[in-house]
């Protein structure tokens, strides 16, 4: 079970262009703090600098799964693409 559990890492998460799904899928998971600093910005609300900030601190913290649910979004978002350039390659 492990070997098949490293093969798959290997395959899937440990090569070079899943940079850029990992990049993206770390900004989706922090859209929460985007938009709280956007619309504090816009506002001029300093309450919505200090949930932003809330956000990460909570989610940067120990025993919190954020790696594997970002890993889990760049795996999700890597086999999207992966269908949707397979339906272009057959029309």
């Amino acid at each position: 079970m492990v070997i098949i559990m490293k093969k798959w890492l290997k395959d899937n998460i440990f090569v070079k262009d899943m940079f850029l799904y990992i990049a993206t899928a770390a900004i989706i998971f922090y859209i929460p703090t985007w938009v709280s600093i956007i619309y504090g910005k816009i506002t001029g609300n300093d309450l919505l600098y200090g949930v932003s900030a809330a956000w990460v601190l909570i989610w940067a913290g120990p025993f919190t799964p954020t790696i594997p649910i970002i890993l889990a979004i760049a795996v999700f978002l890597k086999q999207v693409v992966k269908r949707i350039k397979g339906k272009k390659d057959e029309e």
